[in-house]
């Protein structure tokens, strides 16, 4: 994995307000509109690393533009390949939902389509204090590619952080992975593609990223 540092582009700085924190990454219109920035900027600049900075100064987002516009066409390739799909049934969704997880029985589960593409996620609580959410989306057909597409930007390579959180592209079982953590809480998200075909989320509450990635590795969907 390509190790990102701060560096300060001195042609241009792109002032964004970028908050990832919630599920599905909140504010996502924000970071299309900085992308689009960042890729006509690009093309005067020699340096592949961009620097985007909140308005106030006290966030920092580190992007390597020249692997953002390679995985974008990547992108665009699996799209197409993900559009011709058959989506899966609501019993094959619900399958995919493990009975357990880091050692404790499943409390609720959801399955449905009701925006087009397969969605199926469970709780798990696994202390009175500390829980699990697994969301897995099912990207074939149009909407599911549809998706794919939108949620992958934050899978590009890209570091951000703050006092209060963090985010940063990691390497997950030979792919891109993204890693989302509020310090002050613990509260995490780790969010990968897997199966050719499926977007998983899983989202901690009082629970690291670490055990987050060893619970997908337990999930092993393939």
């Amino acid at each position: 994995m390509n190790q990102l540092f701060y560096r300060k582009n001195t042609n241009y700085v792109i002032f964004a307000e970028l908050n990832l924190k919630n599920k599905h990454m909140k504010n996502i219109s924000s970071f299309l509109l900085a992308l689009t920035i960042l890729f006509t900027a690009c093309n005067n600049s020699k340096s592949d690393e961009t620097t985007i900075v909140s308005e106030d100064g006290t966030e920092k987002v580190t992007i390597d533009a020249k692997q953002m516009q390679n995985a974008a066409e990547d992108m665009e390739k699996k799209k197409d390949e993900l559009s011709k799909l058959k989506p899966l049934t609501m019993d094959e969704l619900k399958a995919l939902l493990p009975e357990t997880l880091m050692g404790t029985a499943r409390t609720s589960f959801d399955v449905n389509s009701s925006m087009g593409a397969g969605l199926a996620s469970a709780e798990y609580t696994l202390t009175d204090s500390t829980s699990v959410s697994l969301n897995i989306y099912d990207c074939a057909g149009s909407a599911g590619a549809g998706i794919y597409s939108l949620q992958f930007l934050g899978m590009m390579n890209m570091q951000q952080e703050s006092d209060d959180e963090y985010t940063k592209t990691v390497e997950f079982n030979g792919a891109n992975a993204f890693e989302h953590c509020d310090k002050t809480t613990n509260d995490c998200t780790f969010t990968y593609f897997a199966g050719g075909r499926y977007l998983v989320t899983l989202e901690g509450r009082n629970v690291g990223a670490d055990a987050l990635k060893q619970a997908a590795r337990a999930l092993n969907i393939k």
